[in-house]
């Protein structure tokens, strides 16, 4: 007699067992860990290799996030209560998304601690049930046994001063990698890094030519659709005209991101002191005047590495297929990171509950979520599900990293971070322009691109341009999603912020202003400033219809000595952009 079906516990580490998770380049690259290394390669291959109807398979697991709208790891005759998003609607699948609320950084955390846990267990079932005994008792494989329990998820760090000069890491892009165990050596498989190859159609006929949705079948991109990847086709990151993967453009689209985008907002994300501002793009209760930080949450930062590295018709641009390419989860892993970093830089700050949710499948909306409220699909034990106060620490799960392994003092910690993320590190005065925008009104991913002294700027216009400062990344899933959390959630504000001071250099345009008393004689004007919206194909639409409803900017004083004494920074509010003004206002 078999034993009943279980779930799938995520069941951590231990705070006994707390080992570091390490950069990818580290990883692949050190010789140290050359044995974790293929553990965690060959691992991660056997989890990517299972049917699509296990639960502890890659293409499940990735589904949690977005399609195929199915429960994750449901019994026999088990259902899930409708939270009854929808009154016209109580049946369908509404998606466990947290984007967009408090509980976004937590929600994630079990999330990737489930693929971690699923590929220690698969590396380490290759060494204790060896079918093909490529581990024979020895001091070889005795080395294997003590390194598989040292295997931690990888993360890469896309806003590190390597990615700036290198963009994507070659190993994320290789066909092949190259694996040793103790009787066989450089045995050639197919990187599990590179991409996961769809084991089932995704998709319906309803989605096939929806802009802001992929379709069902293979196609060459030609700025009208985007893919949804049918079964047998791998994932793509900036695809080409043969639906393979261009690394070239997508190294160059990360290299401009991380200049632009992802280091300037990070830093500015890392000098928040309120949980409801850092966890989520669309908090909106608070004005930018209130913190010095405002509109650079960790979920704005998230949304433009996944525009980077999907660029158009690549998987990692939209949401709801987002988690088939593997580097989803090395990405979420560094959020993590940076979630574990800027919590031990703010050791008081936590999660006040609100009720500022739309909800998901399993979480009603406009109810209290707070720090006790379940993460669902992720299970403790058979009928228990983790929490945010279950993962806060992120010992207790048995996993750290190279930042906080020797608990560093708080503000010695966040100096030091602002100074390796830092992008005008040497400035007293940045320009900041802040913008908030529906999220939902165009139903699909979109950009809102910042140009200085360029008055024609449009679509078409490259981000190459020495005249763009940067953009905002609008993460939307499209109108024909099922993610009950996006589709009610229309008037939901992205809060973003661009850091104009880098532009302003290279145009020669004066970062010093001259401040007297609550104004500023400007050096930059309005007029200056030109946004222009774009969406996925390529095309160019108003700022209106993109959901624009403001853009303000301002300049910030860090002080003349760079000693990074962040609590005397200032900032005054020059003026606004949009909508238009016919005078400036100051603060």
């Amino acid at each position: 007699m078999t034993d009943a079906k279980k779930h799938v516990i995520v069941t951590p580490f231990g705070e006994d067992k707390v080992e570091l998770r390490l950069p990818i380049e580290v990883l692949m690259s050190n010789s140290t860990y050359k044995k974790r290394r293929d553990l965690f390669l060959q691992g991660l291959a056997v989890v990517q290799s299972r049917d699509a109807t296990d639960p502890t398979s890659f293409y499940a697991v990735a589904g949690i996030h977005g399609l195929p709208y199915v429960p994750y790891d449901l019994l026999p005759d088990e259902t899930i209560p409708s939270s009854d998003w929808n009154s016209s609607e109580t049946n369908r699948w509404g998606g466990y998304c947290h984007h967009g609320d408090i509980l976004f950084p937590t929600w994630h955390r079990p999330y990737v601690l489930l693929l971690e846990m699923l590929v220690y267990e698969a590396a380490r079932d290759l060494i204790y049930n060896d079918k093909a005994q490529n581990y024979p008792a020895g001091s070889e494989t005795d080395e294997y046994k003590q390194e598989v329990e040292k295997l931690r998820f990888p993360y890469w760090d896309w806003a590190s001063p390597s990615t700036l000069t290198n963009g994507v890491p070659s190993v994320l892009f290789d066909e092949y990698v190259f694996v040793d165990n103790p009787t066989q050596k450089n045995v050639r498989i197919r990187n599990p890094l590179r991409a996961f190859t769809l084991p089932v159609d995704l998709g319906s006929l309803t989605l096939v030519g929806d802009v802001s949705n992929p379709t069902q079948r293979p196609y060459s991109p030609d700025g009208s659709t985007t893919p949804y990847t049918p079964k047998g086709y791998a994932t793509v990151r900036h695809p080409d005209n043969n639906y393979i993967s261009n690394s070239d453009a997508t190294g160059l689209n990360v290299v401009t991101f991380c200049s632009s985008v992802f280091r300037p907002v990070l830093y500015q994300a890392l000098l928040v002191d309120k949980w409801r501002q850092f966890s989520n793009h669309g908090d909106s209760e608070d004005k930018p005047e209130e913190n010095y930080g405002h509109y650079s949450s960790i979920e704005v930062i998230h949304d433009a590495v996944h525009d980077a590295l999907g660029g158009p018709g690549g998987h990692m641009s939209y949401p709801d297929i987002a988690g088939f390419d593997p580097i989803f989860f090395l990405h979420h892993c560094n959020v993590d990171r940076l979630i574990a970093i800027w919590q031990a830089c703010h050791p008081d700050v936590w999660i006040i509950g609100n009720t500022d949710t739309e909800g998901t499948f399993t979480q009603p909306v406009d109810k209290l979520i707070d720090e006790n409220t379940p993460l669902t699909p992720f299970r403790k034990s058979e009928n228990d599900y983790w929490t945010s106060k279950l993962v806060r620490d992120i010992k207790t799960l048995g996993y750290t990293y190279p930042e906080l392994e020797k608990n560093p003092n708080s503000r010695d910690l966040l100096r030091s971070m602002l100074k390796y993320y830092h992008p005008n590190l040497y400035l007293q005065y940045h320009w900041k322009l802040t913008l908030a925008v529906k999220k939902n009104k165009v139903g699909a991913p979109f950009q809102i691109r910042v140009f200085l002294d360029l008055p024609t700027a449009n679509a078409s216009t490259p981000i190459s341009s020495p005249n763009f400062a940067g953009l905002i990344s609008i993460f939307a899933r499209g109108k024909e999603t099922q993610c009950a959390n996006c589709l009610r959630n229309v008037s939901t504000d992205v809060h973003g912020s661009v850091d104009l001071t880098a532009c302003m250099q290279r145009l020669f345009i004066d970062t010093n202003p001259e401040l007297s008393g609550d104004g500023v004689n400007q050096s930059l004007l309005p007029s200056q400033i030109t946004l222009v919206a774009v969406l996925k194909d390529g095309s160019g639409i108003s700022l209106e219809n993109a959901g624009l409803t403001s853009a303000s900017y301002w300049v910030f004083d860090e002080g003349p000595e760079f000693d990074l004494d962040y609590e005397n920074w200032t900032k005054k509010l020059v003026g606004q952009v949009y909508p238009p003004q016919t005078s400036i206002q100051s603060q």
